[in-house]
């Protein structure tokens, strides 16, 4: 005889509810980012669609690298009277921290092309992988 139903997606499928909306008001748009590390640099691609390009800033800072997008705001003289709205461009900004003493920021460089903002940010020489070296034991 049960005595309970034991039923372990239920406890993941009521909060799942409540992610959403919360996250979402939480923390604005965010964009969905790839990190990709090669041997000699690291490459973010950021999936903002619609953007105008010179509306993104990108700074590197101390370590710390910054994207935002500040978008254009509609005049007050046009409003128009939406049936539905289902999108919008949004602000966001992302922060990603860094060793500064790897990325040759002189070098970084960006790019917006087909709705994704690539940034191409190359290591510094002294951070690339040197090929093993044997020692003799003497």
């Amino acid at each position: 005889m049960k005595l309970i139903n034991y039923n372990p997606a239920l406890p993941s499928d009521l909060f799942r509810f409540f992610d959403d909306p919360f996250t979402k008001a939480k923390h604005g748009f965010r964009p969905a980012v790839n990190i990709i590390e090669t041997e000699d640099a690291f490459k973010l691609e950021v999936l903002a669609p619609g953007r105008n390009k010179d509306l993104f800033n990108v700074a590197f800072d101390d370590g710390t690298l910054e994207i935002s997008y500040t978008a254009e705001k509609e005049g007050a003289e046009v409003k128009p009277d939406y049936r539905r709205k289902e999108f919008s461009l949004a602000d966001f900004t992302r922060r990603f921290t860094l060793d500064n003493t790897v990325i040759d920021d002189e070098a970084i460089e960006a790019t917006y092309v087909d709705g994704v903002l690539r940034l191409h940010l190359p290591k510094r020489e002294t951070a690339l992988s040197k090929a093993p070296r044997q020692i003799a034991v003497g």
